[in-house]
């Protein structure tokens, strides 16, 4: 019996299937679409649907299994996004993605002045590019009828299905803005003060609910069977969580280290400070999170910087790995980096958008491998931070799962485990919003009992990395 997980992330899709019993993944497909020309956040949201439907089929064509075995279809999506529609329930805009920024400081500004204290309660804040604030400058801007609005995972499941509900659950909701965290609803006041009709919102309901089957169109386009379950879903943050094992306040920290950086864990009280973030868990209790903003786009940026020192080392060829080459190189560096610390705030902090990075004790000495080992250690400490934000008593013996492209480097795994003083597991499948979303709706129709029994089937490498006493030593006066 397997399960189809559909991740509509914001560069690409990935179609994964896995089988229920096993936890096997036995195939991912993945398409990738950019924005609309001439604009920096928009998708178009016919060529985002035709790649989700190809990648659909081809996995299921890759893997050779009978699709009537897939009996549940689960989706993850990109946060804070939005889609809207008209009264009549038609579609009347591109995905508008969290990259938008029409809604800039001034109209934050004014949604903060008119809201006054009811803007705290959401756990993620009040941002450009959620889909609360998208949609208040819409309405005071564009002279068009806006009956209800989606973010992106629900505007797909509603054509996959063809079912014109208007539905979202409270991982998602919590991203739009316009939240009670706490109270896992829509923040109604806030709502009403910002003179936007309530109506609006889609109704939040659980993300395991069966929200309809999949329809005839898209089971002839994809070899689906139509009529097979399709699952609410949720938003990719709290989904990976749940794609590396972590069902519950008992599963551990996740570490992601993307473009940006992140740690997080489930929590049964809703923790709110100011430099951390929650989300509403799927089912109950919240996902408590750090996110740094320059985590894999630092490394990014140095390799950018130093292309030419890469093509004097001959690293730059296509045949090479630049990125491992700058992991192997850094290892040539003791831990500490022979006192060179980076602060990584090439984009600034959440809380402080104008921050800046820098590069901490530079003497002659310091060449290319100490510069390169010190951002990697300085992701690692903004993440440590976070990690001691999010911490209780309850979550000292917490292990810590590593996940994202930054922990395909041995090194960066090394020194995770050496700044936490901690092992650090790894997933053998690296695309665990995907993942998550096959294990939820594995949940949604019952052949799981709950979602700590489902994250049982997460598989992890076999080896954990150890930290080496040396460099715990040597980190702990950093």
């Amino acid at each position: 019996m397997y399960s189809l997980g559909i991740d509509l992330g914001t560069n690409s899709v990935k179609s994964l299937i896995l089988n229920l019993e096993t936890g096997d993944i036995l195939g991912i497909a993945q398409n990738g679409y950019g924005y609309i020309s001439g604009t920096s956040a928009e998708q178009d949201r016919d060529y985002v649907l035709k790649m989700v439907l190809e990648s659909i089929k081809k996995v299921i064509s890759d893997v050779g299994i009978d699709s009537n075995s897939i009996r549940c279809v689960g989706l993850s999506g990109q946060m804070h996004g939005t889609v809207l529609y008209n009264r009549s329930g038609e579609c009347i805009s591109n995905i508008i993605t969290w990259e938008d920024d029409r809604c800039d400081k001034a109209f934050l500004d004014e949604i903060a002045k008119i809201g006054g204290d009811e803007i705290s309660k959401s756990g993620c804040g009040i941002a450009t590019g959620f889909m609360g604030p998208t949609l208040y400058h819409i309405i005071r801007h564009a002279n068009i009828e806006i009956g209800h609005a989606l973010l992106p995972a629900d505007w797909l499941r509603q054509l996959l299905t063809g079912e014109k509900t208007f539905k979202t659950d409270h991982s998602n909701g919590s991203s739009a803005g316009f939240f009670d965290t706490q109270k896992r609803d829509w923040n109604f006041l806030l709502i009403k003060k910002l003179g936007i009709d309530k109506s609006i919102f889609p109704k939040v309901e659980s993300t395991i609910a069966i929200d309809g089957g999949i329809s005839k169109q898209t089971a002839d386009v994809t070899g689906l069977k139509a009529g097979t379950p399709v699952i609410i879903g949720g938003g990719d943050q709290p989904l990976s969580m749940i794609g590396s094992g972590i069902g519950d306040p008992s599963g551990g920290f996740l570490l992601n280290i993307g473009t940006g950086s992140q740690v997080s864990r489930a929590s049964d009280s809703y923790i709110k400070r100011d430099d951390t973030i929650a989300f509403c868990f799927p089912e109950k209790g919240y996902s408590l999170l750090g996110a740094g903003l320059s985590g894999g786009a630092s490394l990014n940026w140095w390799r950018n910087v130093s292309d030419g020192y890469a093509k004097m080392l001959g690293i730059a060829s296509p045949e090479i790995s630049v990125f491992r080459e700058m992991s192997r190189t850094a290892s040539e560096v003791p831990a500490g980096s022979d006192g060179l610390v980076f602060i990584p705030y090439l984009s600034g902090t959440r809380v402080n958008p104008n921050l800046s990075a820098s590069f901490v004790g530079l003497k002659r000495h310091h060449g290319y491998a100490h510069l390169t080992r010190a951002i990697m250690e300085g992701v690692i400490f903004e993440l440590y931070n976070f990690h001691k934000s999010l911490s209780d008593r309850s979550a000292d013996d917490l292990p810590i799962i590593g996940a994202g492209g930054g922990f395909s480097s041995e090194l960066w795994t090394q020194i995770a485990s050496d700044i936490f003083d901690k092992e650090v597991k790894l997933t053998i499948c690296q695309e665990q919003a995907g993942l998550g979303a096959a294990i939820i709706a594995g949940v949604g129709i019952g052949y799981y009992t709950g979602m700590k029994e489902a994250c049982n089937v997460v598989k992890y490498k076999p080896e954990t990395v150890k930290p080496k006493s040396e460099n715990v030593e040597k980190y702990r006066y950093i």
